[in-house]
């Protein structure tokens, strides 16, 4: 007869010797000091271990007095939770399996990326499942892969040095975890480890022995290139980021910041209807999670800095609207993402840690943008005269070349179904005869070529997924040009040639800044990707001939 398993997270914690007295003392803080919780003392099979129970009230569903007012009908709905911590000492570390919400009690002090790290140790490379990572150094993006019968490492596609990959889940042999019932069963692996655990009592601790065994292999080679970006570990250097995150919670400094969900809490997303944010003293709820919502309470803590306040602070998922039944929670920091370079070195917060982007990525980034400066333009374009705007300068390619050759459209906007708020979109700052929209920008400073890079996405997406965006272009071009150039009603843009001048310096690869590269080659790579768009990028002289100055 198969043993019996039963499907479970299981955590590492930090900071707690595997004693009786010491995991009950574990116990004693926060949600497992709250009214109701029983708390027994146990043995399993010579280890020591805790358990935590609790039957929480019945309570009016929280969603009932809305559809009762919806509908007219008088609902009596009541729900009834229960919830349980196992927290087990498996010399010379600790482990916790939450039942319920139980997982919510170790939160803050479960080993980061322990499930990850085991995953990583017994997955087998070729029958991977589900990855999710971050990229890196750019805005905040979770991407996801899954594919229920697996497949190799190879073929998820993960950016080498530029994605932080937070979870990984597949296929591995049963007897690696001193499993007998079948040849091979999943796990999934983030902060917690998702296996089958063996209920039998024995078979349960040599189970977690096992893991003891399992996170302190070396990894195999298939893998080793997603262990490659490590948390930066000099305390120094951290202090530092930490010191320029704080600016950029001021509202100050050259640092991006992104809301983000952590990993272990993306799947919650849509059963969360409201979130809980306590940093300081007070608790305020919120339906959406905003920045600035995470600021102001920074702001207001005047006793330590934002980042601390960030890092004591934290965020509630809640499944009602009023910031009532908890069902995830993470500490404010691992809510916030931020890009910061320092030099030619980019850092990024990540899920409460700082990671080095490091050499092998800057370089990889470096030669991409060097693909992209092209020697050869498609278009010439002239020296920037330093009296001149954006929209004159563009206006003078256009007299210089003629409406045949390079079409002025720099704030010619056009509304759409979609872009119909305020003026509408911008498609591009000119069109050549060869049909490639031409964005124009002279920048000092990272943040002007967020925006062109940002137009330059916006105006391609728009005429790629709206048809009356494609045929209002149309349209525009041919009147503007006086029918000497045209497009068809049908066009979508083939080719996108960012036109940059920086201030005081050529255009290379080492003079473009940090920020700038990241996003250019996240732009350029998700135009191919999505539309088979392709990206050129031009340095604009500068004319000689006057002092700069615009």
């Amino acid at each position: 007869m198969a043993p019996a398993t039963l499907p479970a997270t299981v955590y590492r914690l930090t900071g707690i010797a595997p004693t009786a007295d010491a995991m009950f003392e574990a116990t004693s803080i926060g949600r497992l000091a709250a009214s109701g919780v029983d708390v027994m003392e146990l043995d399993i099979a010579g280890s020591p271990a805790v358990l935590y129970f609790r039957q929480h009230p019945p309570s009016k569903a929280g969603w009932t007095p809305g559809l009762s007012s919806l509908t007219g009908v008088s609902l009596p709905l009541i729900k009834q939770d229960c919830e349980a911590l196992l927290i087990v000492g498996a010399e010379p570390y600790v482990y916790a399996i939450g039942f319920g919400q139980g997982y919510l009690a170790v939160t803050d002090s479960r080993e980061p990326g322990f499930g990850l790290r085991c995953a990583l140790r017994t997955v087998d490379p070729a029958r991977v499942r589900d990855v999710d990572r971050r990229a890196l150094g750019g805005p905040s993006r979770h991407d996801s892969t899954y594919v229920p019968d697996g497949i190799p490492i190879g073929g998820v596609g993960i950016r080498d040095y530029a994605e932080l990959v937070k979870k990984l889940g597949g296929l591995i042999k049963a007897s690696d975890l001193g499993l007998s019932h079948r040849e091979s069963v999943t796990v999934e692996g983030a902060d917690g480890l998702r296996l089958p655990i063996p209920l039998e009592p024995t078979a349960f601790r040599a189970l977690l022995h096992r893991l003891n065994e399992i996170s302190e292999r070396e990894v195999p080679p298939d893998f080793e290139r997603l262990e490659a970006i490590r948390p930066v570990s000099s305390e120094p250097l951290r202090d530092k980021l930490d010191a320029l995150l704080d600016e950029g919670l001021r509202g100050q400094g050259d640092l991006r910041l992104h809301v983000a969900v952590p990993p272990a809490l993306v799947n919650l997303r849509h059963e969360t209807r409201s979130y809980r944010i306590k940093v300081g003293s007070v608790a305020i709820v919120r339906q959406e999670l905003d920045l600035d919502d995470l600021r102001r309470r920074c702001k207001v803590q005047y006793c330590v800095s934002p980042s601390a306040a960030l890092r004591d602070g934290t965020v509630e998922m809640c499944a009602e609207r009023d910031g009532k039944e908890p069902i995830g929670r993470a500490r404010a920091i691992r809510w916030i993402e931020a890009a910061v370079a320092i030099g030619s070195d980019v850092y990024q917060l990540s899920d409460g840690d700082w990671y080095e982007c490091g050499a092998t990525y800057v370089e990889s980034i470096k030669r991409r943008v060097q693909e992209l400066i092209v020697p050869e333009p498609e278009v010439d374009m002239l020296p920037w005269r330093a009296d001149e705007s954006e929209e004159d300068y563009n206006i003078r390619m256009q007299d210089t070349l003629g409406r045949d050759r390079y079409l002025c459209l720099d704030r010619k906007f056009n509304r759409t179904r979609q872009q119909r708020r305020g003026k509408g979109y911008e498609a591009c700052d000119g069109l050549t005869d060869r049909h490639t929209l031409v964005h124009v920008k002279a920048a000092d400073s990272s943040e002007p070529l967020s925006h062109q890079f940002a137009q330059a996405l916006v105006s391609t997406r728009t005429l790629y997924t709206e048809p009356d965006a494609r045929s209002k272009f149309s349209a525009k071009v041919a009147e503007l040009s006086g029918g000497l150039l045209t497009v068809p009603e049908n066009f979508v843009p083939g080719k996108v040639v960012l036109a940059i001048l920086l201030k005081g310096k050529e255009l290379t690869p080492d003079s473009l800044y940090p920020f700038a590269q990241v996003a250019l080659v996240a732009l350029a790579d998700t135009l191919q990707r999505d539309h088979g768009v392709i990206v050129e990028v031009v340095g604009i002289p500068r004319d000689s001939s006057a002092e700069e100055g615009d």
